[in-house]
């Protein structure tokens, strides 16, 4: 699986880094997890109804935004608390 990084991920992880928001070695983890298998149980792989939008899990508090652009690739959108996952 390929993964690409959109703008606002960039700017969402720099802002989460920058505040001590996430542990690095849990989001290196969970992409590492995700791009060998997407469905792996410790990711907690949902999809936002009524959107395209899907999430995974980095820890208790904290996901990956992103959309399928197609069966072998994903662009991650953003990361951010799982409660904020309303505005998508």
């Amino acid at each position: 699986m390929e993964i690409k990084l959109s703008s606002s991920y960039y700017r969402a992880l720099r802002k989460f880094v920058k505040n001590n928001k996430i542990n690095a070695s849990n989001l290196k983890k969970a992409l590492k997890l995700f791009e060998e298998n997407p469905s792996h149980p410790s990711l907690r792989l949902e999809k936002l109804s009524g959107s395209k939008v899907w999430t995974i899990r980095i820890d208790k508090s904290n996901r990956i935004f992103f959309v399928w652009v197609s069966k072998t690739i994903v662009l991650l959108i953003d990361i951010d608390k799982h409660d904020k996952y309303r505005r998508y």
